[in-house]
C-alpha cells in the first residue's frame, strides 16, 4: 500500500472516530437531526404535488410527526451551533452541515406550507411553521360527504368548473384531424410520387383520437353543489371539499370576471364556472347567508314549491304594462318592471342587491321555503312593485289558446298574457291542472 494510501485512511478513521465522538457528545440529537431532515423532505414532496390535499388526507402522519418533533429539531440545530461555537469546530464539520441542511429544509417546508394555507384560506398576520401546519391540517383533513345531512332539503347543481379545458380539447381534436386528412388529400393529389408519406399519415387520426379520450378523461370537470348549509366541490380526480355557510363572513362573496371568490373556513377559487352560473350561485348565496333563518326554514320543507315565472304582460285600466308572471297552485302574482328579481330578493330579506338578479333565479331557491313563507315574500314584493296578487279560486285560464301559443290569465276586466320557454310548459299545465280541478276553468274554446 502507498503512502497516500495509508495517509488517506488514517484520515478516513479519524474523521469516523471524530463523527461518533461528536454524536456521542450530543446525546442522540445528531440522530434527531438526520430523523427531522427526512420528515421535512417528505412533507415538502407532498406540498409540491398538484395532488396535495389528497396526499394529506391519506397519510396524516406527514404532518403529524413534524408537529411533534419540530420543536426538539430547533433545539439541536441551536444545541449544534453552541457547541462548534465553544469548541472551535472546522466549518466543514459534517455535523454542522447537516444542521445547516436542516434549516434550509425547515425553511423550504415553511415556504410551502403558507403557499399550500393561503390557497385553502385568508391568512392575516405572520404564523409560525406549527400555527401554519395545524391551521392547515384543520381545513385539509375534514371528512366530507356527498349525502345530504339531517335538515339539509335540497342540493342543488351550481355547474361545472374548467368545463373549458374539455371543449378547447375537443377544438384541438376536430382542427388537427381536418389538418392531417387535408395533408393526407394533398400530397396524394399533388404529388402522387409521395404516396408513401399519406399512407404513414393513415394512423395519426387514430391515434389523435386515442389521445383525445385519454384526455377527456383526464380532463373532466368539477361538479359543483350547494345546500342549505354547505357549499361542496366535487372535483373529477380529488376528494371533495367543502364550505360551510355559517362560517362566510360579511364581504366573503366576491366575483369577478365570471370567477367567484368565497372565502369562510375555507377559500374557494370558482374559476371556469362561467358568467350566469357564477351569478346565480352568488344570488343563493348572499340568500342563504345573510338570513340565516332562509337556511333554517328549509328543514320544514319536504318537497319545493310548485312555481314558474315567465315574463307577462298585464292589462288593466285599458293600459298594458310589462313585467314578470309568477305562477302558483293557490295564487297568480305579476311583478311589473324591470327588476322583479331585485324587488324578489328585498322583500324576502330587506336587502338591495349590486348586480342583476333573475326572479327565476330568486324563485329557484325561495321554492325550497314553505308555501306560506314563498306566498307572503311575493305578496310584499307585489305591495312594493305596484302588482297584482289573484288567487287561483277568482282567476280564469282561457283553454282556447294553447300554452304553447299564449298564456291567457282573467281576473275581472284585467288580462294577463305571456309566453314561457317550453322547459317551463309542464310545469305550468300541471299548475293550471290543479286550479282546473277546482273548477276555475272557463270552458272549452271560450277565451277571456
Amino acid at each position: 500500500m502507498s503512502e497516500r494510501a495509508r495517509a488517506r485512511g488514517m484520515v478516513r478513521e479519524e474523521l469516523l472516530a471524530t463523527d461518533e465522538d461528536t454524536r456521542r457528545k450530543l446525546e442522540g440529537r445528531v440522530e434527531l437531526l438526520e430523523a427531522g431532515l427526512q420528515r421535512y423532505r417528505w412533507l415538502d414532496d407532498a406540498l409540491k404535488g398538484g395532488d396535495w390535499e389528497d396526499l394529506l388526507r391519506a397519510q396524516p402522519a406527514l404532518i403529524q410527526e413534524v408537529l411533534e418533533r419540530d420543536a426538539a429539531c430547533l433545539e439541536a440545530v441551536e444545541r449544534v451551533g453552541k457547541r462548534a461555537e465553544v469548541e472551535g469546530w472546522r466549518e466543514d464539520a459534517p455535523v454542522l452541515g447537516l444542521a445547516c441542511e436542516v434549516t434550509a429544509s425547515r425553511a423550504q417546508l415553511e415556504t410551502w406550507v403558507r403557499k399550500r394555507l393561503g390557497s385553502v384560506t385568508t391568512v392575516r398576520g405572520a404564523l409560525s411553521l406549527e400555527e401554519a401546519l395545524r391551521r392547515l391540517e384543520s381545513i385539509v383533513r375534514v371528512p366530507v360527504s356527498l349525502v345530504r345531512e339531517p335538515g339539509e332539503s335540497f342540493s342543488l347543481p351550481c355547474g361545472t368548473l374548467d368545463a373549458w379545458k374539455q371543449n378547447l380539447t375537443a377544438a384541438t381534436y376536430l382542427l388537427s384531424l381536418v389538418g392531417i386528412m387535408g395533408l393526407a388529400l394533398f400530397a396524394l393529389v399533388r404529388w402522387p410520387s409521395l404516396n408513401d408519406l399519406a399512407w404513414l399519415l393513415c394512423p395519426a387520426p387514430f391515434l389523435l383520437t386515442g389521445g383525445a379520450i385519454l384526455a377527456f378523461r383526464r380532463l373532466r370537470p368539477g361538479v359543483l353543489w350547494l345546500t342549505p348549509r354547505r357549499l361542496v366541490w366535487a372535483p373529477s380526480r380529488s376528494e371533495p371539499v367543502e364550505l360551510r355557510l355559517d362560517s362566510i363572513p360579511e364581504g366573503g362573496i366576491e366575483m369577478k370576471w365570471g370567477s367567484l371568490r368565497v372565502e369562510g373556513g375555507r377559500l374557494m377559487h370558482l374559476r371556469g364556472l362561467g358568467e350566469v352560473p357564477a351569478k346565480k350561485l352568488r344570488l343563493w348565496l348572499e340568500l342563504l347567508v345573510r338570513q340565516p333563518e332562509l337556511r333554517e326554514r328549509t328543514a320544514l320543507v319536504e318537497q319545493p314549491v310548485d312555481v314558474v315565472c315567465f315574463p307577462a304582460l298585464l292589462r288593466r285600466n285599458k293600459m298594458w304594462e310589462p313585467g314578470q308572471a309568477v305562477l302558483l297552485r293557490r295564487m297568480l302574482f305579476f311583478l311589473p318592471g324591470e327588476d322583479a328579481g331585485a324587488t324578489l330578493v328585498r322583500a324576502a330579506t330587506g336587502r338591495t342587491l349590486d348586480f342583476h338578479a333573475e326572479p327565476s333565479w330568486v324563485l329557484s331557491l325561495l321554492r325550497w321555503q314553505p308555501e306560506s313563507d314563498l306566498d307572503a315574500y311575493l305578496l310584499r314584493a307585489v305591495k312594493a312593485s305596484r302588482g297584482v296578487a289573484w288567487p287561483s279560486d277568482l282567476a280564469r285560464h282561457s283553454r282556447g289558446v294553447p300554452l304553447e301559443q299564449e298564456i291567457h290569465i282573467t281576473y275581472g276586466d284585467d288580462v294577463l298574457a305571456g309566453r314561457a320557454p317550453g322547459r317551463d310548459l309542464p310545469p305550468i299545465a300541471r299548475i293550471l291542472e290543479s286550479w282546473e280541478v277546482s273548477g276555475t276553468f272557463s270552458p272549452p274554446g271560450r277565451g277571456a
